[in-house]
């Protein structure tokens, strides 16, 4: 009997690039981002096909997409398998310089194009009912005392819509189990990789058949593999260095705590319970 191939996981960032920017692969990010964004996407030009060059010294890079879509639309994807508790900030930041980049010296601002940002996150970050959020830039309700009758029979919504920003939950979309009706869930449930889902997904939609059979491909490649492997050992190195850090901080607190404590006469039993540290770390902070 043969064994069942076993497919790299579409959560990975270095494999997710892979299938959508493979040369050819034009249709399928199309059909994803109309899915997302909920328009057709007729033109999609690939701004970043290369895959990053990595190396020992060098931080981990985000294999992100970039690309431009219906001639007038700047894309970024990212897939996060990690919660650093900072996507929201970042995801800002990255997006608020892809649309100032588009500025050269004598351009004007009215020449920008539409910026958005596609997070999809294997963890759930924000707390809110829904798998997929949508950012904009939207004026606050108006308060009463601050109200002046100006005749808008309908008042603006938006201080600007060039920047959107997407937030896409997996496990959220895990929870509510949706069907395969949409675009949007037969392309998550090739994502998420759950199997009969994802089968049905495949034959409703002729797109996620052509990344699955992609997928399949690429899962089968020695090459492939060893750099997704590769891929996967430095994040696992990166999350461990992080770990660290992050216990050696908390550490470091503890210890400074401990050593006001004692100036303040506090008995040494009494913060060696509050703080967790030993008698002799607490002597020598």
């Amino acid at each position: 009997m043969d064994k069942k191939l076993e497919l790299l996981p579409l959560t990975n960032d270095f494999v997710f690039k892979r299938v959508f920017t493979k040369d050819g692969n034009e249709d399928l990010l199309k059909d994803f981002l109309t899915a997302i964004l909920d328009i057709e996407i007729k033109e999609i030009e690939i701004k970043n096909p290369e895959m990053t060059k990595e190396n020992k010294e060098a931080k981990l890079e985000i294999l992100d997409i970039r690309a431009k879509a219906n001639n007038n639309m700047l894309i970024n994807i990212e897939m996060q398998v990690r919660d650093y508790k900072d996507i929201g900030k970042r995801s800002m930041a990255y997006t608020s310089k892809v649309y100032s980049d588009q500025l050269k010296i004598g351009d004007q601002y009215k020449d920008t194009y539409k910026t958005i940002a596609i997070n999809i996150l294997n963890f759930n970050f924000y707390n809110r009912n829904t798998y997929h959020s949508i950012s904009r830039m939207k004026f606050e309700k108006i308060e009463k005392e601050k109200y002046v009758n100006m005749g808008y029979e309908r008042e603006e919504e938006y201080a600007t819509k060039d920047i959107e920003i997407h937030y896409i939950e997996l496990p959220k979309f895990l929870k509510k189990n949706p069907g395969v009706g949409s675009k949007l869930e037969q392309w998550l449930w090739l994502i998420c990789g759950e199997g009969e889902k994802a089968d049905m997904a495949k034959k409703k939609n002729e797109e996620v058949k052509k990344a699955s059979e992609v997928l399949e491909t690429i899962s089968q490649d020695e090459k492939e593999q060893m750099r997704y492997l590769s891929r996967l050992m430095k994040q696992m190195d990166e999350e461990s260095y992080y770990a660290y850090a992050r216990k050696e901080g908390e550490k470091q607190a503890k210890l400074q705590t401990a050593k006001k404590l004692l100036k303040k006469g506090i008995d040494i039993e009494i913060i060696i319970e509050t703080t967790g540290l030993t008698k002799q770390e607490i002597l020598n902070s």
